[in-house]
């Protein structure tokens, strides 16, 4: 009868590359916006549509946009401030 060859995983291991650090943190793509953003409030994020990558910021359900400054970024007031009675 004939025998199975005898594999030892620790050689084939040791024979495959492996890639170094400075490759595995490598992105493929890098996004950086240009010109000015357009911020509008979504829950809780602020949420940018103007830029090719849509991307967003996490402000939280205690703040709220209620505006922009002469520069395009948001102005942001308490939840509370704002509904105030």
């Amino acid at each position: 009868m004939p025998t199975k060859p005898s594999i030892n995983l620790a050689d084939e291991l040791k024979s495959e590359e492996i890639p170094g650090e400075d490759a595995l943190y490598t992105p493929d793509f890098v996004f950086l916006p240009k010109g000015r953003h357009t911020y509008r409030q979504e829950g809780p994020y602020l949420v940018c549509r103007s830029c090719e990558l849509h991307h967003a910021l996490w402000i939280g359900m205690e703040k709220i946009m209620v505006g922009e400054n002469d520069d395009g970024q948001p102005i942001l007031k308490a939840r509370k401030e704002v509904f105030a009675k």
